[in-house]
């Protein structure tokens, strides 16, 4: 995964002031955040660059991305326990987006013209060149693989066949393909979500000044909630042994 300049520099900015707007985060649970190539960007960009914070990794670790996801976990593990009605008659709708990805719509908008500065005057440059090589995001994976490896999409592993596998593991992209949903498979997805979301809370917490240190399931859980936002193409490939790709 190459982050070009310009989007590195978007991306940033997008971790030190859109997300942080409420009309921004209702416009990403419209869209269920970033497309796939942009929410592993983001939470790269964010790891790789955040180099001073509480806890005790000190840094490099995705604080905003647990902040986002909490949120996105939530909109869509109760959209899926909803019970059909004349308003929500196909809960399971909750897995497709409404609303295009937003550094998608930003990077499509022409470049601005003069000195290429980042966010509070950061060299985007030396920033890009620093994201791109994915030291401390191929850690956590690496770190986290014994974990998180057997929760896997089934349809996004390349070790998988079609069709087999747990329902309950797959991305929103592989359950929208299936809807409408049986009820029983829709709530025991929520379920899911709600755990990894509870995980994931630990983390944030434990990226804080006043949070306990986390324990492996919940270094595991931004993995996990990305994962089935965005697919699973980015772990799965940093974590794979050269020699056996």
């Amino acid at each position: 995964m190459c982050c070009p300049r310009r989007k590195c520099g978007q991306l940033w900015f997008f971790i030190h002031e859109d997300i942080m707007d409420a009309g921004m985060r209702r416009l990403l649970r419209a869209s269920l955040g970033l497309c796939p190539r942009h929410a592993w960007a983001y939470a790269a960009v964010e790891v790789e660059l955040w180099q001073a914070g509480a806890g005790s990794r000190g840094g490099h670790q995705p604080f905003d991305v647990t902040i986002l996801y909490e949120d996105l976990l939530d909109h869509v593990a109760t959209g899926l326990e909803r019970k059909s009605s004349l308003l929500h008659r196909h809960p399971d709708d909750v897995l497709v987006p409404v609303g295009p990805c937003r550094i998608c719509m930003e990077m499509v908008s022409p470049g601005q013209p003069g000195l290429r500065m980042g966010y509070a005057n950061s060299n985007t440059e030396a920033l890009t060149a620093e994201a791109n090589t994915l030291i401390h995001t191929t850690t956590w994976c690496l770190e986290t693989v014994g974990l998180w490896r057997d929760r896997v999409c089934p349809e996004c592993d390349p070790a998988g066949s079609e069709g087999t596998g747990d329902p309950v593991l797959l991305c929103r992209f592989h359950l929208a393909r299936r809807r409408p949903l049986p009820e029983p498979l829709r709530n025991a997805v929520a379920s899911r979500l709600q755990e990894v979301r509870g995980w994931m809370r630990h983390l944030t917490a434990s990226m804080t000044d006043f949070g306990g240190a986390a324990r492996a399931a919940e270094n595991t859980s931004w993995i996990e909630a990305v994962g089935f936002f965005a697919g699973w193409g980015l772990p799965l490939y940093l974590a794979t042994d050269p020699e056996e790709a």
